[in-house]
C-alpha cells in the first residue's frame, strides 16, 4: 500500500476552513448547553433559599436549626454547580482559542493565515488528544460562590441569626437570645461561633475564586 494511502489524504485549505467552521459551530453549541446547566442549578438553589425561608418563618414549629438544612442543601448545590462550571470552562477554552485566533483575523483582517497561527493549531489539537480541566476544584467553587452563592448564603445566615432571635419569642437581652441559639446540650455561643466560621470560610472561598489565573483567562494569537 503506498505511503499517501497509510498517512491519508492531506486537507486542502478549503477542507480545512469547512472542518474547523463545523468543529466551532459543535463545540460552541457545547459549551452553550452546560452554560444552561449551571443557570438551571442555580434557579434551583435561589428556589430552595427561597423555600426555606418561607418554611422557616411561616411554621412556628419550626427551630432555627431548620436553617442548617437549608446551608447543607445550597452548599450541596453550589458543588454540583461548580463540577459543572469546570466542564463549561474546558469546553469555553477551546471556543475561545477560535474566537481569538481564527474568527478574530477573519474580522479583523479579512484573512487566514494557518502557518503563522500553528500555536493555537497545537494547543486546539493537544486538548482534543488530552482534555482536561482548565481549573482546579476550589477555584470553581470561589467563581460560582462569588457570581450567585455568596448573597444566597448571606441571606440564609441573616434569617438563620433573625429565627434565633423571633423564635420561639422575642430576645430582648443577650443572654435571652444566646439561650434561644442553643442547640440540645450545645451551647449558644457554640452555634454562633460556627455561623461566625461558615462566613469566613465563605470570604475564604471568593478570594480563591477572584484571584487571577494569569494566562489561562486569555489566550492571544502571537504577533
Amino acid at each position: 500500500m503506498p505511503d499517501a494511502e497509510k498517512n491519508g489524504q492531506p486537507l486542502s485549505r478549503g477542507e480545512l476552513i469547512t472542518a474547523l467552521m463545523h468543529y466551532y459551530r459543535a463545540e460552541a453549541q457545547r459549551s452553550l448547553s452546560w452554560r444552561e446547566r449551571l443557570d438551571r442549578t442555580t434557579n434551583w438553589a435561589v428556589g430552595a433559599t427561597a423555600a426555606f425561608l418561607g418554611f422557616g418563618f411561616s411554621h412556628p414549629e419550626f427551630t432555627h436549626t431548620f436553617f442548617i438544612f437549608g446551608l447543607a442543601i445550597i452548599y450541596i448545590l453550589l458543588f454540583v454547580e461548580s463540577r459543572r462550571y469546570r466542564f463549561y470552562d474546558a469546553y469555553e477554552y477551546r471556543v475561545r482559542l477560535l474566537h481569538q485566533n481564527l474568527i478574530y483575523r477573519i474580522v479583523s483582517e479579512g484573512r487566514m493565515d494557518f502557518e503563522s497561527d500553528i500555536f493555537w493549531r497545537a494547543e486546539l489539537a493537544s486538548d482534543l488528544r488530552y482534555p482536561q480541566y482548565k481549573m482546579g476544584l476550589s477555584d470553581a467553587i470561589g467563581r460560582r460562590l462569588y457570581a450567585n452563592y455568596i448573597y444566597l448564603f448571606a441571606i440564609l445566615l441573616a434569617g438563620w441569626l433573625l429565627k434565633i432571635k423571633v423564635h420561639p419569642e422575642a430576645a430582648t437581652s443577650w443572654r435571652q437570645y444566646l439561650d434561644q441559639a442553643a442547640i440540645g446540650t450545645f451551647p449558644g455561643a457554640l452555634t454562633l461561633a460556627f455561623i461566625f466560621l461558615f462566613a469566613a470560610h465563605l470570604v475564604f472561598l471568593v478570594r480563591i475564586g477572584r484571584r487571577r489565573r494569569g494566562g489561562r483567562d486569555f489566550l492571544y494569537a502571537k504577533k
